[in-house]
């Protein structure tokens, strides 16, 4: 997959199918959608495209009220690649492109950048300033300028519409499990191994303590999971908290990996969240919280032999 930051570089000629939208997640809905494109342009023999934004609007436009994103913008150019997507181009987004009208993204990126023979939305999208453009807009302009414009239906679980908001709500309060059910991939954390307190030494159960690049973090509690390092992917159980048996008051991400001897300082490493085993609990001594974590380890070892 090609990445393109803007359409200054965009040369291509002969058309595309292409879509917009933030993506975040790139969860069963955006699967539908981007699955859609990518079939369709095969079938017309021409590349396939999606447009994203980075910032994403609500950032710039409402940035008090602007979602926790789910993904880094990276992870989201890898999740979308693996449906099949040949180009991906990054938007800057900013006020003067937020005031453009929607005819004129339409006229000046659609049709005259991209060439585009398709276009493949959601049902509800909308865009241009003010959020005026719609699907009627589209298919107007489309019968002007010779692209069809399609209008992908809600992908609902259970009669509930999956979304980005219900999948950050659902990562906040620790429903890892049915979070990864409408993103299908695991949740997933990115950072650099920093040096902590290093308690987890201290106590045998040696951590690597993340710096986190994600936005969303998991709600507290102590996790089983995958770390992916350089070497592959690293059965372990995760804790997400202040640590209050030790009088921590700082949120720290902490990965223990399973049957893992090795100096991880300063690697860039990913943690993906399978299943929440517990709520972070203050306990009475290091003792106690030794016992806890040993069985943490045991039912995270469980999970894998029955996996």
């Amino acid at each position: 997959m090609i990445v393109h930051y803007g359409f200054e570089d965009w040369n291509l000629s002969g058309g595309s199918v292409a879509s917009c939208g933030n993506y975040d997640g790139v969860h069963l809905g955006h699967q539908a959608i981007l699955n859609e494109v990518a079939g369709r342009a095969k079938s017309l023999s021409v590349p396939s495209v999606a447009v994203t934004f980075d910032p994403i609007p609500k950032k710039i436009l409402y940035p008090e009220n602007a979602p926790l994103l789910i993904q880094t913008l990276q992870q989201r150019l890898r999740k979308i690649e693996k449906l099949g997507i040949q180009h991906v181009v990054v938007i800057s987004f900013d006020l003067s492109f937020a005031a453009l009208k929607p005819e004129d993204f339409v006229l000046d990126f659609l049709v005259q950048k991209l060439q585009i023979k398709g276009f493949i939305v959601g049902e509800n999208f909308s865009f241009g300033h003010q959020k005026r453009g719609n699907i009627p807009l589209l298919r107007e302009i489309g019968g002007q300028h010779g692209f069809f414009v399609e209008a992908i239906p809600e992908v609902r679980i259970k009669g509930v519409r999956i979304s980005s908001t219900l999948i950050r709500q659902m990562v906040r309060e620790g429903k890892i499990e049915q979070a990864n059910e409408l993103l299908v991939d695991p949740f997933t954390l990115a950072g650099t191994v920093v040096e902590g307190e290093k308690l987890g030494g201290k106590l045998g159960i040696p951590t690597a303590n993340l710096q986190v690049q994600n936005e969303l973090i998991p709600g507290n509690g102590v996790y089983v999971g995958r770390t992916l390092i350089s070497t592959g992917a690293v059965p372990s159980v995760m804790n997400v908290g202040i640590r209050p048996t030790v009088g921590g008051r700082k949120l720290t991400v902490e990965s223990h990996l399973l049957n893992f001897s090795g100096n991880l300082y300063g690697e860039q490493i990913e943690v993906q969240f399978l299943r929440r085993l517990r709520d972070e609990i203050r306990f009475s001594g290091i003792d106690e919280l030794k016992n806890r974590i040993r069985m943490d380890i045991e039912q995270a070892l469980q999970y894998f032999s029955n996996s």
